[in-house]
């Protein structure tokens, strides 16, 4: 699981005060390795702990985060794409969101094309752990709603 995780912390780039915001539905796969690239980048998590889908409705100032976790959350949500796009807003040009979501979920592809109708780019999924799907996504400067 170690060498699993290790692969997940190379997801993240080196950025000194590194901001990541970290939504999680109690998965706790990756809390110790955001711990550790938080304090690698002398960086800040913002931990919400998500209890229901106003868990996810972000009053956070636009472009704030370099990187934005979100843990199994959005299968319990009803409005995806208004979570989605209130992440795109969270995040910085040139920013990334990384999803984990159970494969039990099953919903791959719905992700994958929500993402990019959203204006993510270069939407992926990764399977690295055994039961839990990576989605990864950036947001770009000047392209579709990257402003």
């Amino acid at each position: 699981m170690q060498q699993k995780l290790n692969l997940f912390k190379e997801l993240f780039s080196d950025y000194t005060n590194i901001a990541i915001l970290h939504i999680d539905n109690s998965l706790g796969l990756v809390d110790q390795t955001l711990e550790q690239i938080k304090i690698q980048n002398e960086g800040n998590i913002k931990y919400i702990p998500f209890i229901d889908e106003s868990s996810a409705k972000l009053k956070a100032t636009a472009r704030e985060f370099e990187y934005i976790v979100l843990g199994n959350i959005l299968s319990y949500c009803s409005e995806i794409e208004m979570i989605l796009k209130l992440m795109y807003k969270a995040l910085e040009n040139s920013g990334n969101i990384i999803i984990l979501e159970k494969i039990s979920n099953d919903n791959k592809y719905e992700l994958l094309d929500l993402l990019e109708s959203v204006g993510f780019q270069a939407p992926n999924c990764i399977e690295l752990f055994d039961d839990i799907y990576i989605f990864t996504a950036k947001k770009m400067h000047h392209w579709d709603n990257g402003l």
